[in-house]
């Protein structure tokens, strides 16, 4: 064998069946040089890439007389930048310029003796090592379409002590094992457009989502940025709880697609909940219909003022005190209607009372209900001849017509609820929104490696005290990442300026609130006290959110 080697084929077999478990594309390349030099017998090596782009670069070298290892990431040989398609046609180029472009193999006993090549590479890396180059291989290494997508050189065979040339069997053996590089280039660039194919559908469907609602349309697309920079700090830690705390590369990609993903549920949420700035909004704020019936009762009121008026009914004085007590009765019971409608402020049990009472009152309705209606909404209605004729109707009302599916719009229904301007049952339609989106990345086929993305994505409305959802899982079941997604979620939440149901708050104003979460259960305390100590709300806050909304803080008022 080879330089005396019996055991090189053995050392190609193990190569080919081991070389898919690097990680690293230079790692890779060494292996496969450092098995490609030992059975060619050469005693230097270099790899070459084509990228995408055409440019040409260097890869990987390796030196046994040097004892000298170097991949992309360290210092080089220098080797100038190489576009391709520039010296295509010049006549004098550089050996692995020719080799690649001409899809040949060139090997020469002495390369000094070769005319029209360039040699400025080779010149200079013997000038700057002192060493002295001689006898060169130099093969092209293809994809599995033919396309030149590598080079590899080798350089000054052994015998000994002695440079020799590379005969028949050392370039065999050199273009068997560095056929294994043209694989693990190509499999490499497929994975990086697989994952770049990724990148863009995560990113796409993101985008759809915050594109659902005027009022999120960043959300999705912000949270990354926030969990990215409490991850960081966190890892960052030197001391404490979080001191050996570490994300692997795969965590962070992880992190990553769940930070973009975590929304991806609300695809199926009705744009009207998500939107809902007040109670009685759907596609539009319902309240105005109900200031259109109170209008029609301030009329009704005039006009039986001035019947009264024209038949005596009673003094001019009486029926002015009684026309103004009217009105004067109707604005307030439309102005708590209104405010009741905001939902800012929780409602007491008066307050119910109250629009109960208002609610009763009537007016009269004179057109049919039953005209320009869908067939759905008129199959929904059991009474259709009450319907179709005038009637008295309540003021605030509850019909069967407002019941679409598992939601009801009822005017009333949705006007006492009590906290916030959501129901009962688009609470749960949002809430449903994480089961899905667990559903939908679980029925992704992530590679191993990415496993967490679903449990990361997931948990982002779970507490630490357990009382949380989906799942109720404590702190205790919860990653740090998962945690961290939480945080994020909330921050970006409190921060935005575009949601219809809250005005812009002062930075002040949403630690404030966070501290009462983390003081609560809510939220993990000890990375809450990275996101503060490490001002991760101020990094974010710098670039993210509306100069006026930052005012001085302490930190230390905050923990």
């Amino acid at each position: 064998m080879i330089n005396g080697n019996d055991n090189i084929f053995y050392e190609i077999l193990e190569l080919n069946s081991q070389i898919n478990q690097y990680a690293d594309l230079g790692d890779a390349l060494e292996k496969i040089m450092t098995v490609a030099v030992r059975a060619c017998g050469a005693d230097a090596g270099f790899f070459f890439t084509v990228s995408d782009d055409k440019f040409l670069n260097l890869e990987y070298s390796l030196n046994n007389t040097l004892r000298s290892s170097k991949k992309g990431s360290d210092n080089l040989p220098a080797f100038p930048t190489v576009f391709l398609p520039d010296i295509k046609n010049n006549p004098q180029k550089g050996l692995v310029e020719q080799v690649i472009l001409n899809n040949e193999i060139l090997n020469y006993p002495n390369i000094h003796e070769v005319k029209q090549l360039d040699l400025t590479f080779f010149n200079k890396y013997d000038e700057d090592n002192d060493y002295r180059t001689m006898s060169v291989l130099s093969l092209p290494i293809t994809s599995r379409k033919g396309e030149v997508i590598a080079a590899a050189v080798f350089v000054n065979a052994k015998d000994g002590d002695k440079n020799i040339s590379f005969n028949a069997d050392s370039q065999k053996l050199a273009q068997s094992v560095c056929s294994l590089a043209g694989m693990v280039i190509e499999n490499r660039r497929l994975s990086e457009d697989y994952a770049q194919l990724l990148e863009s559908f995560i990113e796409v469907l993101a985008r759809a989502i915050d594109a659902k609602s005027p009022y999120t349309g960043t959300h999705c697309q912000r949270v990354p940025v926030i969990a990215r920079l409490l991850a960081t700090a966190a890892v960052q830690e030197e001391s404490g709880p979080l001191r050996n705390f570490e994300m692997s590369p795969d965590d962070w990609y992880s992190l990553h697609i769940a930070s973009w993903l975590h929304d991806c549920g609300k695809v199926t949420t009705p744009e009207y909940i998500v939107d809902k700035a007040t109670k009685l909004e759907t596609i539009y704020n319902r309240i105005h219909e109900i200031r259109n019936r109170f209008e029609i009762l301030r009329r009704d009121a005039h006009i039986d003022y001035l019947k009264k008026r024209l038949n005596n009914s009673d003094t001019q004085e009486n029926l002015q005190a009684w026309f103004v007590a009217t009105v004067k009765q109707l604005e307030e019971d439309f102005d708590f209607v209104a405010r009741c409608n905001i939902g800012d402020t929780p409602l007491t049990d008066e307050d119910i009372k109250r629009l109960e009472q208002i609610a009763r009152q009537r007016f009269t309705r004179y057109f049919s209900r039953m005209k320009g209606i869908s067939w759905a909404e008129r199959d929904s209605i059991k009474d259709k001849e009450l319907y179709s004729r005038p009637a008295q109707e309540n003021l605030l009302q509850n019909r069967e017509d407002h019941i679409f599916g598992e939601y009801n719009r009822g005017e009333l229904y949705n006007l006492e609820v009590r906290s916030g301007t959501i129901n009962k049952e688009e609470r749960r339609k949002i809430n449903e929104h994480i089961e899905v989106t667990i559903d939908m990345l679980k029925a992704l086929p992530f590679p191993k490696e990415l496993s967490n993305v679903v449990e990361y994505a997931g948990a982002h409305h779970e507490r630490v005290d357990g009382k949380g959802y989906p799942n109720g899982l404590t702190g205790e079941q919860m990653s740090i990442p998962a945690k961290i997604m939480a945080i994020a979620d909330i921050f970006e939440a409190l921060t935005a300026t575009d949601r219809p149901y809250k005005e812009p708050k002062k930075l002040s104003e949403v630690l404030k609130i966070m501290q009462g979460m983390k003081n609560g259960g809510h939220i993990d305390p000890d990375l809450y006290e990275v996101f503060i100590r490490n001002k991760v709300y101020l990094d974010y806050a710098e670039q993210y959110i509306k100069p006026e909304q930052i005012d001085d803080i302490n930190p230390e008022d905050y923990l």
